[in-house]
């Protein structure tokens, strides 16, 4: 469902009542569906009316075309405490035929995460699979003269539909809403299904724009009045490529898409065109049944010299306002991240009008403490390593990348409540392992947490391999000054004031424990040899008050 627009006075509670409020008739007894809602620049996913944070894994691209496949998913997420699953389906499955659609994929999905308490994520596949057009219908592979194909520099057809073919996008939104109407009939009571993607990857791999004739006509023409109109509003506001583009045309309020952008032009080009068309989809779909839908990015990484080494035209940080102009039938801009600079990826796409949803990243060891920072330094809504179908083996145990997030999942699950209140206040500080032995968060109040990977002075920093090692992770939570709530695993923190006498607080108490909802329910008193904040060998939860001898 589109974004519900709220006034920036609001506070972030209110948010709930809202959601409340404007529910449909009968929502005492039929919570309403899952929606997107905001208060300024804070987000919520509400499922069932509730905040709702995903803990997710997203099956491999080819495992939902048999039921059977899916079972190793379900059995994967269920051992990692995972709550969500992001399982794909696909277009040239579901309409092989023209105006004939075939659903029983679908429901064998929502049964099968309905059947093992998990939410769903559905991902279409339609005209963009990774820059292409590879789970199209055949009828569409087979009829390139209707549905007409990207042509790059040397006029040579590519495995990509045109985004200025208008029958296919028209195709392509006729079964996305057909498949949205579908999903309405069977899942709108129970809401499994909580959110959807709109094609994968999109953009033109290979080349940076379309040189069919279709495309080039528009390309040497005036940058639509629309676009330009956006830009004008966020002048100095952009993201850095696409504003210094545009500031090198002196800010030309009018002019051909050379003219306007320069050497951006034709991935800025690309992007309005590829944004429309998927726009016209994700309109389709939610007029059926408007559940919150996103697009995914294939970032441009290291090695990738220009556009079309990734693919042009795709949501990626260069021309991410652009998607904005002229998708908004999309909720969110998703980085898929599998590059090391998982942290400042993160930061660029969490905007104003972006909240931060990471639905791909490396499962691996190495990444599966970034879903600490995903939920608290950015105020993420979810995350989701790609390929999870095998965490558990043969033997029944889970493997190495198994092991890391499910340690992550289940220390994170009776946190969840506490994180939703916590969000966008600062009071959310999130620790992942980099390469130094330790380093310092600034928790206001003139405190700090010195975080440390080692036993002390003397030991030597276990760096980690940035993919194959596990790092230590956590979150710390403030629910007082002098009152936090310090959860992870591989680290210890000592406390430092940062002003007055060079010393320590104290410890009035520490206590080894879990949440209830928001209810703190103590385990363990920990006093004596045990009285630090340690968490190097045992994952945990602690809850520590500090106080200070005046």
């Amino acid at each position: 469902m589109h974004c519900s627009r709220i006034r920036n006075l609001l506070p972030l509670p209110a948010i709930l009542a809202y959601a409340l409020l404007s529910g449909p008739l009968g929502a005492q007894s039929s919570p309403p569906i899952p929606r997107l809602v905001h208060a300024g620049t804070h987000y919520q996913l509400l499922v069932d009316g509730k905040p709702f944070l995903m803990l997710g894994g997203q099956a491999h691209n080819s495992s939902a075309s048999n039921p059977k496949d899916l079972e190793p998913v379900w059995r994967s997420l269920t051992a990692m405490h995972a709550n969500t699953a992001e399982v794909p389906i696909y277009w040239e499955l579901i309409e092989p035929e023209p105006g004939h659609f075939d659903f029983h994929l679908i429901d064998s999905i929502i049964q099968g995460a309905r059947s093992h308490g998990l939410r769903l994520v559905l991902l279409w596949f339609g005209t963009w699979k990774n820059g292409e057009m590879t789970y199209t219908p055949s009828w569409v592979k087979e009829n390139p003269a209707e549905y007409f194909r990207v042509r790059n520099e040397l006029g040579q057809p590519m495995q990509i539909i045109s985004p200025f073919c208008n029958a296919a996008r028209e195709a392509d939104a006729k079964a996305f809403a057909a498949v949205m109407q579908h999903i309405k009939s069977v899942d709108e009571s129970a809401r499994t299904v909580i959110m959807m993607q709109v094609e994968n990857e999109t953009g033109l791999l290979g080349t940076d724009r379309d040189y069919s004739p279709q495309a080039t006509q528009q390309y040497q023409s005036q940058v639509p009045q629309e676009l330009m109109t956006y830009l004008q509003e966020h002048r100095g506001r952009l993201m850095p490529a696409l504003e210094k583009a545009w500031a090198a045309s002196h800010y030309a309020t009018s002019g051909t898409w050379d003219t306007v952008f320069g050497d951006l032009a034709p991935e800025a080009f690309s992007a309005w065109y590829v944004a429309r068309y998927v726009n016209s989809v994700a309109a389709a779909g939610k007029a059926q049944y408007p559940l919150p839908m996103y697009c995914n990015n294939w970032l441009a990484g290291p090695g990738a010299a220009r556009a079309g080494d990734w693919p042009s035209g795709g949501p990626t940080i260069h021309v991410l306002d652009i998607w904005k102009a002229a998708a908004p039938s999309i909720d969110i801009l998703a980085p898929d991240i599998y590059i090391p600079e998982f942290i400042e990826t993160s930061a660029e796409f969490r905007r104003p009008d972006n909240p931060l949803f990471v639905p791909e990243t490396a499962f691996v060891p190495g990444f599966a403490s970034y879903v600490f920072p995903t939920l608290a330094e950015f105020n993420g809504i979810g995350f989701s390593p790609f390929g999870i179908d095998f965490a558990v083996g043969a033997d029944g145990k889970l493997n190495a990348q198994g092991q890391a997030l499910a340690e992550n999942y289940a220390l994170l699950q009776p946190l969840l409540p506490l994180i939703e209140k916590y969000q966008y206040t600062s009071k959310l500080f999130s620790i992942v392992q980099g390469v130094d032995n330790a380093n310092v968060i600034n928790l206001g109040h003139e405190l700090a947490a010195v975080v440390s990977y080692t036993q002390g002075p003397g030991f030597p920093p276990a760096v980690p391999d940035t993919y194959r090692e596990p790092r230590a992770g956590g979150i710390i939570i403030e629910l007082a000054p002098d009152d936090y709530i310090v959860a992870g695993s591989g680290f210890r923190v000592d406390f430092r004031n940062l002003k007055g006498p060079a010393r320590s607080p104290e410890f009035l108490s520490i206590d080894r424990g879990t949440f209830n909802g928001t209810e703190w329910q103590a385990e363990q008193r920990l006093n004596g040899d045990e009285l630090h904040v340690n968490l190097l060998r045992r994952p945990g939860i602690l809850r520590v008050r500090l106080y200070n001898v005046k």
